[in-house]
């Protein structure tokens, strides 16, 4: 299979160290007053595309950031780099009196840099809130060190409902597929490749689920790092560009199975596991979860975790197993389901995947890669 013959492009590990770059990632801690507002973040995925009459929930105490620069001089902004979306945007100034996103962030003052480019074309990306809308610049956009020349963005003058109220971060660094990026805007890792910033495009991510530490773990630009996971890697085609999407032979659980050749995507975007609608209750029974209607969620009795379940997935000839305390989420005493509806007709394996399984998004073969995570 070609999962198993592309184990060699592992060489790919050995660009050299001078050639990669390490991005640490916060590990951000969240109020647990806040958690239900920020993590309330409904489906990235536009509903015009797909038929989705419910939205993607994602509530956790724990996402992962990352810090980048605007301008010259630089201007900070604490960005989700997201692989289900493909688009840069971060809040613009002046904020509007009635905006309260914008208020609580950082926002970008062209004017304030010597590197500005006017653009002003319309911007506008719909989520399930509502849409984000706003302008598109041009400006320097500077990564670890690494500074991407007229990359064009989106300054947000009004995001998508309550949803990015009092959210931690200021913005989204989308690294999906330039295809899918609104408006035809070509995504800033296509440019850190395009404009000799990388030697290969590849980039891996590699997230800490110890809570409590604020070290989240890192995103490698241009490589792997085998230090991150141990065993070999299980590389997929992409099935279709757009998201990093590929084929899931099957998801069993408890004897169920809840994915027969189905469609995932790869998102660190998501906290969750969204599952197809028609799978959302089977699953959830095969795991033993009981629906609160007063809380709008199922939960487990906390005693049981080790005993739960667990869900083998079927990827490219290889098992990867997600066992109860991988997807029970702990929270004030309460025990919750980790998988949510998707919406759409795809699995969305988010951050309790990504977290467990080292994953490489390898853009130069069209692939994505799975590994234990250490």
């Amino acid at each position: 299979m070609l999962a198993k013959t592309v184990i060699a492009l592992l060489s790919l590990a050995l660009v050299a160290e001078s050639a990669l770059v390490r991005i640490p990632i916060k590990n951000v801690r969240v109020a647990k007053n806040k958690a239900n507002e920020l993590y309330k973040l409904q489906s990235k995925y536009n509903t015009s595309s797909y038929t989705a009459n419910e939205s993607l929930f994602n509530y956790m105490d724990d996402s992962y950031f990352g810090v980048i620069t605007i301008g010259t001089p630089p201007q900070e902004f604490l960005v989700l780099f997201d692989t289900g979306s493909s688009n840069l945007w971060v809040p613009v100034a002046p904020c509007s009196a009635t905006n309260a996103a914008c208020q609580g962030h950082n926002t970008y003052d062209p004017l304030a840099s010597s590197t500005y480019v006017p653009n002003g074309q319309a911007f506008s990306i719909q989520y399930g809130t509502g849409s984000l809308t706003g302008y598109l610049f041009q400006d320097s956009v500077t990564i670890q060190g690494l500074t991407i020349q007229h990359q064009t963005f989106a300054g947000a003058t009004s995001e998508p409902g309550d949803t990015f109220t009092d959210a931690v971060f200021d913005g989204i660094f989308g690294m999906a597929f330039a295809n899918i990026a609104q408006d035809g805007v070509l995504p800033p890792f296509y440019n850190l490749y395009y404009q000799g910033l990388l030697e290969v495009p590849i980039f891996s991510f590699y997230l800490n689920r110890k809570h409590g530490s604020l070290n989240g773990g890192e995103m490698l630009l241009g490589g792997v790092d085998p230090n991150h996971y141990t065993g070999n890697v299980t590389f997929v085609p992409v099935s279709q560009e757009g998201y990093w999407q590929f084929e899931i032979t099957s998801a069993v659980v408890n004897g169920t199975n809840v994915c027969d050749q189905c469609q995932g995507i790869a998102d660190t975007g998501t906290s969750l596991i969204a599952v197809p609608d028609e799978q959302y209750e089977n699953i959830q029974a095969a795991i033993g979860a009981v629906y609160r209607e007063e809380l709008n969620t199922y939960l487990f009795n906390c005693s049981s975790i080790d005993s739960l379940p667990v869900l083998n997935f079927t990827i490219g000839g290889t098992q990867f197993t997600l066992e109860g305390s991988d997807y029970v989420i702990q929270m004030e005493g309460l025990c919750s389901s980790a998988f949510e509806p998707s919406g759409a007709n795809f699995w969305i394996l988010g951050d309790i995947f990504i977290g467990k399984y080292y994953t490489i998004f390898d853009m130069a073969n069209m692939l994505v890669g799975f590994a234990l995570a250490v």
